[in-house]
């Protein structure tokens, strides 16, 4: 309780802006000025390419081999038993490794937080690379046969990270930092009637609400697209995007979702876009559930039924004046 309460205070401390925007800038220019490059290592470090975060991945070979080798280094310490030692020589060594891939796409992500989220991951980041470069000390220091100056570094990095650990899950549960937004929209469990067929124009983004969730509609030559119209990076409001080829780009941090199924073609996002099917019936656009995330029919829509129900809206309009 009152090591939350010291979460909760480092959070409002205003003081630390200066530095985290500093470093927040420093990384998004070193993004920028890559190019095309920069954006396909970016697209590694979010993990688009695995449909889930990358950085809670790799923190997760970091936690498991540096309390390995933690507990390791105390059976050696007690025992004196040389297979304990090298045992926690491998799990540090493995853990550091990992550490190399979560630093980068830590700094990654942290181009986009802001307010207290992004001061408690400046605390969480700088814990990480501190801990980080104790244990590449303790490994050159196990390589020297110093085992006593090796476990009382790996000891420290091993506080501090379960300190980072900690703070790392208040930046994902309090602040919904690398959760899916649009986790919580509904699917319907049957199609449903959303709007006129002859109302959505070409090459234009709508929205819709289906059951209380926002739906995105594009209609592409004989094609309509639907998906959740919310980014499930940081829950941006697709319909106020872009289109980008054969994508929508959301309008807050650039990610870019295909429309035929909702996979992700740019980061920052790197969970995927839930997809509808689409179909019309009786001059209606109709949404229903696909076959599965990412696997999603779209029925072409007619030509002639498109221009009869055209027709039919030109012949009622002067009855409604």
């Amino acid at each position: 309780m009152r090591f939350q309460q010291g979460v909760d205070t480092l959070a409002q401390q205003k003081v630390l802006d200066p530095i985290s925007q500093t470093i927040q800038d420093l990384v998004k220019g070193i993004y920028r000025s890559g190019g095309v490059a920069g954006r396909q290592v970016g697209n590694a470090m979010y993990g688009t390419w695995l449909g889930h975060p990358f950085h809670p991945s790799t923190t997760d070979v970091v936690v498991g081999s540096w309390t390995g080798g933690f507990v390791l280094d105390v059976l050696n310490a007690v025992t004196g038993s040389g297979l304990f030692a090298r045992c926690a020589d491998a799990a540090v060594a493995i853990g550091t490794l990992g550490a190399l891939a979560a630093v980068p796409s830590g700094l990654t992500d942290f181009q986009h937080p802001s307010g207290e989220a992004r001061r408690v991951g400046l605390v969480h980041g700088l814990l990480n690379i501190g801990g980080t470069l104790l244990q590449m000390l303790s490994l050159l220091q196990r390589a020297r046969g110093e085992r006593g100056s090796a476990r009382t570094l790996s000891s420290m990095a091993f506080g501090g990270l379960l300190v980072s650990a900690y703070l790392g899950g208040d930046i994902i549960d309090k602040y919904q930092v690398g959760v899916n937004r649009a986790a919580g929209e509904t699917v319907p469990a049957d199609f449903v009637a959303v709007m006129r067929e002859a109302d959505l124009p070409q090459e234009r983004l709508h929205q819709v609400d289906v059951n209380g969730s926002p739906v995105l509609l594009v209609r592409r030559g004989d094609r309509i697209y639907a998906m959740h119209a919310t980014c499930t990076h940081m829950g941006g409001p697709l319909a106020q995007g872009t289109i980008a080829g054969d994508a929508v780009q959301c309008p807050w941090h650039g990610s870019r979702f295909a429309f035929d199924d909702g996979h992700v073609i740019g980061g920052p996002a790197s969970y995927p876009e839930r997809c509808l099917a689409t179909r019309v019936r009786n001059g209606m656009i109709e949404v229903g559930p696909g076959a599965g995330l990412g696997r999603c029919r779209h029925e072409p829509v007619s030509t002639r039924q498109a221009q009869a129900e055209a027709e039919r809206q030109m012949a009622v309009a002067p009855a409604l004046r």
